[in-house]
């Protein structure tokens, strides 16, 4: 093969995202993120090539995954009639040369999460981490190369027509709204080297500038509006809601306030200083009830992580399925090796959600003294809320799921538009409830018979494949 054809894909993230590099870390510390960005011999942050490699190979068609990026091939012994398994590794027709990060003019960011015990509706013990994350509008490039034996080869048109309609999600996170990205513009460069301008060019230049002097653009997203498509909609669109009296979800900071004895706990805000429901939130507090919805109905066996010992979920249930599931073992300590997980990742895809048109004003609480009843001293402290604005709820899926789940999904939005469930801190309170926009009430409403009806067919399978036979008595 005498033709070297690179292609250079400049990708751009449109929310936060990295890859983790946890190991990084060998003492743990306070002042260091859990999930911290990996990073590159010079300390800045990098993306390493086999996430984008694994991404574009799941997004291949099947029949063609093994042509492009090559696979593992097990034979058995008994097909082979030598009794011995052999293992067949067919190399990648593309290779990714490397990837490089172009950062925008905002700062990384980290964000706190921490998972809520199901039985004291608060935050659980040990569960709190944090994670740092790229902001949007961080550029990347990525370098692939195919060899073949004419200048003009179908095996190009195909790999650029699949880069075209590509839309990675990057790293972890990916069902909270992490890591989405989209395909700015394809150059291609095609080395002749059986020509004495092509095998000068190749052999006294190296690294982007093979691609980058006299490349030609195949593919540009202003070309192509709105690109690669989302995953759709679980329920056709966004659902839209307001905030009913005040919302306050904390960044697990706290602002010190000239003059004052007491810091600010701060809300959570995006790369624009806008307020936002996490999408880890949504997924956090719509699953705790469809868990409820569905053990209360006493539908089949559902994931029981209701228990202050469990760290994970059962991995087996409808739940785990739709949501994801994890499982990790007891904490180890300082200095330990970390404990193996294991888990899948969820079929439901949550994005955060900014807040719009709300006011941010700044709450004063204290503690009242139970014995006097007045004020208790040095018990002043003050929140951050977001009053009277308006969000989108986006669920969306990139996989089938169960109408099981869909309808008890139904029934966990219309208690959070009823005012049963709020989100975020202080719901007991009066803060974090919604109320649903007229068109999140219309659906909910249109869609909440058959919901019902589908909850009711399910049981009535699950108790008729539970009773017990019954045989007739002799005559």
């Amino acid at each position: 093969m005498s033709v070297i054809h690179i292609l250079r894909a400049e990708l751009e993230l449109t929310g936060p995202g990295a890859v983790a590099a946890p190991e990084a870390h060998t003492v743990p510390s306070v002042l260091r993120p859990d999930l911290p960005l990996a990073r590159d011999g010079w300390g800045n942050p990098y993306l390493p090539a086999t996430s984008l490699t694994g991404s574009l190979r799941h997004h291949t068609p099947q029949h063609r995954r093994q042509a492009l990026f090559g696979d593992v091939v097990r034979t058995t012994g008994t097909s082979r009639g030598n009794g011995r398994d052999e293992t067949t590794a067919i190399a990648s027709t593309v290779r990714v040369l490397g990837t490089r990060l172009t950062l925008p003019d905002a700062p990384l960011s980290e964000r706190r999460r921490t998972a809520v015990d199901r039985h004291r509706a608060a935050a659980k013990a040990t569960t709190l981490h944090n994670r740092e994350l790229l902001p949007p509008g961080t550029e990347l490039a990525l370098w692939l190369r195919i060899d073949t034996d004419t200048t003009a080869s179908p095996l190009i048109d195909e790999v650029v027509e699949l880069l075209a309609c590509w839309r990675p999600r990057i790293g972890g996170g990916r069902t909270t709204g992490h890591g989405r990205a989209e395909l700015i513009t394809v150059r291609h460069r095609a080395i002749d080297l059986s020509t004495p301008e092509g095998l000068h060019h190749w052999l006294t230049t190296g690294g982007p500038a093979l691609v980058d002097d006299h490349a030609t653009v195949v593919h540009e997203r202003a070309h192509h509006q709105g690109g690669a498509p989302d995953e759709p909609h679980l329920f056709g669109t966004a659902l839209p809601f307001r905030i009913a009296d005040a919302l306050h979800i904390g960044t697990g900071a706290s602002a010190d306030r000239p003059g004052r004895n007491s810091g600010l706990s701060q809300i959570l805000r995006d790369h624009d200083d806008t307020p936002i429901i996490p999408g880890s939130t949504w997924k956090g507090v719509l699953r705790a009830r469809v868990e409820f919805i569905l053990r209360s109905t006493g539908i089949g066996d559902v994931c029981a992580s209701v228990e202050d010992n469990t760290s994970g979920s059962c991995g087996t249930c409808v739940v785990c399925e739709t949501f994801g599931w994890s499982e990790r073992p007891g904490r180890t300590p300082d200095h330990a090796e970390p404990p193996k997980t294991a888990g899948a990742r969820g079929r439901l895809l949550f994005a955060d959600s900014p807040v719009r048109e709300g006011q941010v004003r700044v709450r004063n609480h204290v503690a009242i003294d139970r014995v006097f009843g007045g004020a208790r001293n040095e018990a002043l402290y003050a929140e951050e809320t977001v009053e009277d604005g308006h969000v989108s709820l986006h669920i969306r899926h990139d996989k089938p799921v169960a109408d099981l789940i869909r309808a008890a999904l139904i029934l966990a939005l219309t208690d959070l538009a009823d005012g049963t469930i709020g989100v975020g801190g202080g719901t007991t309170r009066g803060y974090g409830t919604l109320a649903a926009q007229p068109a999140t009430a219309d659906r909910l409403s249109t869609e909440h018979a058959w919901a019902v009806t589908t909850l009711r067919a399910h049981l009535d399978a699950t108790s008729s494949v539970s009773a017990p036979a019954t045989q007739e008595a002799p005559a």
